[in-house]
């Protein structure tokens, strides 16, 4: 029996700095929607919020920046790509495939290590003393 390979990617898109919340949350639904639907796996998505453009796209200055990596098998970012060309609060997009031929049985192992850590209160000999 073959194992079936995945690959890594990070996805960075742009919304229009005129969406309201609840747009942006149907932009970020929709991207969840296909990755849920699709042979994928949503490691993470950072709302980096509203920042200054390099350049000027389509007269805007500004939009609001979300960062998302996932493991997808081959064709799940085409379908992702296609949703955010047709939705039209997505100025632009761009995915990079950081990892190749991850085999289904290594999925657990990055799932669990996206998974946000409790963080524990440092120990006595962490702390610095100001004496």
């Amino acid at each position: 029996m073959a194992i079936k390979k995945y690959r890594k990617y990070e996805l960075i898109y742009l919304i229009q700095p005129e969406a309201t919340e609840e747009e942006r949350q149907k932009v970020h639904d929709r991207v969840e929607h296909v990755i849920e639907e699709g042979d994928a796996w949503l490691l993470s998505r950072e709302d980096w919020g509203k920042r200054k453009l390099a350049y000027e796209i389509g007269k805007q200055n500004k939009a609001y920046y979300t960062y998302v990596t996932l493991v997808a098998a081959p064709g799940v970012t085409t379908e992702i790509e296609r949703i955010l060309r047709m939705l039209d609060h997505c100025i632009r997009f761009m995915t990079i495939k950081l990892e190749d031929e991850i085999p289904e049985d290594r999925i657990p192992d990055l799932t669990a290590a996206a998974a946000p850590e409790s963080k524990a209160p440092p120990a006595d000999d962490d702390e610095v003393s100001n004496g």
